[in-house]
């Protein structure tokens, strides 16, 4: 970079050092756990096309980014392999229209920052910005009785949970190795339907092992037929990703989890988050049924066409691998799905 451009770079994104980064994350008031630097570690040692950048803007916010590229074309995301993460306010609140002209200018159009919705709750939300995506919270858990929050739920899923108990679904604890690989096999298999390149093994293996989190798995007859797993961060709940045996969809084994785990949650000053789903899809709709309160997703920069990718010929194709030949081309591929 030549002084001139660092000059003007310089004027509103600092680049910062991985030791100045985790001083401001520190003192943060919110975090998530993809913007600890053990996490960005991990990732750049798993995919050596991965590299993170430290900034921070007009000291008001932080904000990490990966930059990759896809087909010699460089893009940048801040943060991948999560459902937001983007900038966190150090001071005050920040002007996202200010923010969002200056890091066009500064890193071009080919850039990519969802916005945790309780950052913009607490720091203004950003009007110019992409809402296409929404989170679900539940965060009256400390004060609500297990009959008031069953009251609460869609009928329709309550229906489902009971139909789920009748069948005999029992939702235990994942304990070892065995029981997380059978977990991936049906998440390999849930992607490999959709034709969607699933996580790589290691991070979900680095998430179960090192994410405070909870992987939760649904056994029928002694068989395990799905799972969840969820994250915990700053005082939130995440439902981060789920599969279920498409041989027993039709037991709610889905809903039986988020209702053992939703319940275990009453009483506990915690706000449960049902994760990111696209605004007006069946995801929605399924989530929007638990009877929490919506949050917009804001993000800024680029947008994947889904379209392109539904009629894409190679996803096609993918989604007639057997699985073992998937999880083995996951690592090299995953880059083209974030």
């Amino acid at each position: 970079m030549n002084s001139k451009a660092e000059k003007r770079f310089m004027n509103n994104f600092q680049k910062i050092s991985k030791e100045e980064y985790r001083n401001f994350l520190n003192n943060a008031s919110f975090t998530t756990f993809f913007h600890q630097l053990e996490w960005q570690d991990f990732l750049q040692k798993q995919f050596k096309w991965l590299r993170f950048e430290y900034y921070s803007y007009k000291d008001e916010a932080i904000l990490p980014i990966a930059r990759f590229k896809v087909f010699g074309k460089e893009k940048l995301i801040s943060l991948p392999f999560c459902e937001y993460g983007g900038p966190l306010p150090i001071k005050g609140d920040i002007n996202w229209d200010n923010f969002s002209k200056d890091a066009f200018n500064e890193f071009g159009n080919n850039i990519k920052i969802k916005i945790h919705p309780r950052v913009s709750d607490v720091s203004g939300n950003p009007p110019s910005a992409s809402t296409f995506l929404s989170s679900h919270w539940r965060s009256d858990l400390g004060s609500v009785s297990e009959q008031e929050l069953w009251d609460s739920l869609r009928k329709t899923l309550r229906q489902e949970i009971n139909n789920a108990q009748k069948c005999g679904l029992e939702i235990k604890k994942c304990k070892n190795q065995q029981e997380l690989e059978k977990f991936y096999d049906l998440y390999v298999a849930n992607l490999r339907r959709k034709k969607t390149i699933p996580y790589p093994r290691s991070l979900i293996q680095f998430l179960y092992k090192n994410a405070s989190s909870e992987l939760l798995l649904a056994f029928y007859k002694g068989r395990i037929i799905g799972g969840a797993l969820f994250l915990q961060y700053s005082g939130f709940i995440h439902y981060f990703l789920s599969a279920t045996d498409y041989r027993y969809r039709n037991l709610s084994v889905a809903h039986l989890i988020l209702w053992e785990k939703i319940r275990g949650l009453i009483n506990k000053d915690v706000i449960f988050d049902l994760g990111a789903s696209p605004r007006g899809s069946a995801l929605e709709i399924f989530k929007r049924g638990w009877g929490g309160k919506e949050y917009p997703i804001y993000q800024l920069g680029i947008k994947r066409s889904e379209e392109n990718l539904r009629s894409s010929k190679l996803r096609n194709v993918f989604g007639l691998l057997p699985n073992f030949a998937i999880k083995a081309l996951s690592p090299l591929l995953i880059k083209y799905r974030i």
